[in-house]
């Protein structure tokens, strides 16, 4: 499966009130690339700094298709002053933080959403997965 650019950004409504998302169907290695200009692409249109937003994606979605799965689901929304991102992946298993040891070449994706996020956490979705999240303070580009 791939996404492709010029495919149509699908909006779920959750609720009467809540806005919509901006839902990126699946996301896989090949595709990571475009979904991150996607997101670059519509904050930049709403006058939004994308720079960290961006990062965190490639961080969420690179940690489900490491430890996840072939796929990542990937959401996210402008909710006042914050961005909301998930990522969603196809494994119940927990995540592990790797203590830092200053010595790795990698595992460090969640410290970096640990450190530019003002909230995130781990939804379980069952036997089909969990979807990792955060929430950024949105700055003006």
């Amino acid at each position: 499966m791939r996404l492709v650019s010029s495919l149509p950004v699908r909006r779920l409504s959750v609720g009467p009130v809540d806005p919509p998302f901006q839902l990126l169907a699946l996301v896989v290695r090949s595709t990571l690339r475009a979904a991150r200009h996607r997101l670059r692409d519509h904050l930049a249109a709403h006058g939004l700094d994308p720079d960290d937003a961006c990062l965190l994606l490639s961080e969420l979605v690179g940690n489900a298709l490491l430890h996840g799965g072939d796929s990542a689901a990937v959401v996210w929304e402008v909710r006042g002053d914050r961005l909301y991102i998930g990522v969603a992946d196809g494994s119940p298993a927990e995540l592990a933080l790797v203590p830092d040891g200053g010595e790795r070449d990698g595992g460090r994706g969640l410290f970096l959403v640990d450190l530019l996020a003002v909230e995130w956490g781990v939804r379980p979705l069952g036997e089909s997965g969990k979807e990792i999240w955060c929430e950024l303070a949105v700055k003006a580009a």
